[in-house]
């Protein structure tokens, strides 16, 4: 259940939000592994006119780290997309849909349309709610 002050996602309860919970925490790892690697190679390059030329020698003219700085942005590209494209396609819509959400923008506001399926009928929200609401209201006057 969350709660207001909860710092993390709700508990994921379908396999497509398991997946989405899961594919967050994996970008996550990974955009902190990008900053600490810029980090530190940063921290190196302002730290190097103090050492008297000892990192300079490592990182100028350095063909196995010019072929990783190339390469390994690509391997993190490849698993980012490969894995979201599967995410992107699990959740396409299928034949067992609760409710569709029809949302329709306008020049100064949203609309919501919440359809859902009841008694092999397709019903507007609208309807829904008015009928929930004379039902509730017929109950308290009785």
């Amino acid at each position: 259940m969350s709660q207001w002050y909860q710092m993390d996602f709700p508990d994921p309860s379908s396999e497509p939000a398991r997946m989405l919970y899961c594919y967050h925490d994996t970008v996550l790892v990974i955009v902190m592994m990008v900053l600490f690697g810029v980090g530190w190679f940063l921290i190196l390059v302002l730290v190097a006119p103090f050492m008297k030329g000892l990192v300079n020698r490592d990182i100028t003219n350095s063909d196995k780290l010019e072929v990783a700085w190339t390469l390994l942005p690509s391997f993190f590209l490849v698993a980012i997309g490969s894995s979201s494209l599967l995410n992107l396609y699990e959740m396409e819509v299928g034949d067992n849909v609760g409710y569709n959400v029809s949302v329709t923008g306008h020049q100064w506001y949203w609309e919501y349309n919440y359809i859902l399926d009841l008694d092999e009928s397709t019903k507007d929200s609208d309807y829904i709610y008015f009928s929930l609401m004379k039902d509730y209201c017929n109950e308290i006057l009785k």
